[in-house]
């Protein structure tokens, strides 16, 4: 149940980065900045996709 909990969390999140940056116009500045805009925007999406799988598979139990 906890690993569903914090799946859910992870989709949420990740799901307000991505829509965000979005909304935003994509990262914007040079340099540094922009390149922490991307990894900010790789973070998010991984957040999403392991949330996700989490959130679906997170409650079953290992087999013998």
């Amino acid at each position: 149940m906890r690993n569903r909990i914090f799946g859910a969390i992870g989709v949420v999140w990740g799901a307000a980065i991505v829509v965000n940056t979005f909304l935003r116009g994509g990262p914007q500045g040079s340099g540094a900045y922009a390149a922490g805009q991307v990894g900010a925007l790789v973070f998010a999406v991984l957040l999403v996709i392991v949330g996700g799988y989490y959130l679906l598979k997170g409650g079953q139990k290992l087999g013998k």
